[in-house]
């Protein structure tokens, strides 16, 4: 069995991240169920903003501007329509964002650090440890 090479966030603010460990059904297996059930709303709220991401670029202008939405067709001739007609969506994403930056934070105050995708998200999501 691995053993976790969990680290606190003091140690991360002082060394830097260590080496980056890919997660494992192994190291999946050495983790706490609290630290389990973070890596899961990660999951979770990642889908959920793909899913937000794709919804939003479906509806990009077409050279025609004619977009269905819904049960209707509205025009969409430019960025401008596009993003007001992707408003409810966009405002879901932000929200989606904050959750996983909150999130991340958890994961390394709970000594999720070493891990590459802890690592990752911290690094897209300009998560200062």
């Amino acid at each position: 069995m691995t053993e976790t090479k969990q680290i606190e966030r003091e140690r991360i603010r002082e060394e830097g991240f260590p080496e980056p460990v890919p997660l494992t059904e192994e190291v999946m297996s050495s983790l706490s169920g609290e630290q389990r059930g973070i890596l899961s709303v990660l999951q979770d709220l990642d889908e959920e903003g793909k899913r937000l991401v794709d919804e939003i670029n479906a509806r990009r202008p077409t050279p025609s501007g004619i977009l269905q939405v819904g049960g209707g067709i509205t025009l969409c001739e430019d960025e401008d329509d596009w993003k007001v007609i992707t408003m409810e969506s966009r405002r879901e994403l932000k929200g989606v964002k904050e959750q996983m930056k909150a999130k991340l934070n958890e994961a390394l105050d709970h000594g999720l650090g070493f891990l590459d995708l802890i690592q990752r998200g911290c690094a897209n999501y300009g998560i200062k440890p």
